[in-house]
């Protein structure tokens, strides 16, 4: 389908955003292969026909598509007479060109630590699609039209960081369109669960709360999340041990008896592993408070 994919640390580089109204209906969408430039448009009113790589796309009022570079694609009929719409074409930035790794974002509700491995993640742009609010929708790309024609210094770095939160909202809009399927279903009842519980769940335990076999909801819970089930459960205790140690509810050894952890030694090698630092020099590091 060539869909786009950006990289979760890097922002796209605009090169220009507009709006575009034929009245007449007199134009079709131009005949282009652009090397280096990927193209979003978003229709107000009307209608658009595109075809890229001999894929046909119709994108109609409160609609958008994405057109990857260096990929041909031509208009086929006229635009509908009186249609209007916004366009952004943008660059990759040097980083997302470069980057080897092609792992896709994990859209789960996660413990409150980020880790590193997040930002090395991309995430793939839905292709086409259709907004729920395209009042709203309208006017961010207002917004971002106004910018682009504003003389200000920062205007190219204000372009691409409202740009990414614009695309950013797509993406996820469209995931949670995506997650009504069983297995997402299965999987936020299974983080519920363990982030409701006062210690670390067996899987028998996890399987017998949802009356399903552990097997299956250990492989959809990796498969969906990309971690599995025992490292997000030693996510959440290390974020409760995290809370302990800024409210100064204890040393490593008492913090780690009262999660459960077997001896502080084991503790402290799963905490070293999620948050890249020793818990001792994690204590040091950080503020704390009561």
């Amino acid at each position: 389908m060539n869909n786009i994919k950006i990289n979760s640390y890097n922002l796209p580089l605009i090169r220009d955003i507009g709006y575009i109204h034929d009245s007449n209906g007199i134009f079709r969408h131009p005949d282009r292969k652009m090397e280096k430039i990927h193209v979003f448009i978003f229709v107000v009113e009307g209608s658009i026909h595109v075809f890229e790589d001999e894929t046909e796309f119709r994108i109609n009022e409160g609609s958008y598509l994405f057109l990857r570079k260096n990929i041909y694609h031509w208009g086929g009929d006229l635009y509908k007479p009186g249609t209007k719409w916004y366009y952004i074409h943008f660059y990759d930035s040097p980083q997302s060109e470069s980057m080897i790794e092609d792992i896709e974002y994990k859209y789960y509700p996660q413990s409150s630590l980020i880790n590193e491995d997040t930002y090395s993640t991309k995430l793939s742009l839905p292709k086409h699609g259709t907004v729920t609010n395209a009042n709203y929708t309208e006017s961010k790309l207002k917004n971002l039209v106004a910018l682009y024609d504003n003389p200000h210094p920062l205007r190219p770095l204000q372009l691409s960081l409202q740009t990414y939160q614009f695309f950013i909202e797509l993406y996820s809009n469209h995931i949670e369109d995506q997650q009504e399927s069983k297995n997402h279903y299965i999987v936020n009842q299974m983080i519920k669960i363990m982030r409701n519980s006062e210690h670390k769940l067996t899987g028998e335990e996890v399987a017998t709360t949802l009356g399903m076999n552990y097997a299956y909801l250990s492989t959809i819970f990796k498969k969906q999340t990309g971690r599995s089930v025992n490292v997000y459960q030693n996510e959440l205790l290390i974020e409760k041990a995290i809370e302990m140690f800024k409210k100064n509810e204890g040393n490593v050894s008492e913090v780690s008896d009262i999660l459960g952890f077997s001896n502080p030694f084991y503790f402290s090698r799963v905490f070293k592993r999620i948050t890249g630092v020793a818990p001792t020099t994690y204590i040091n590091e950080n503020y704390r408070y009561q």
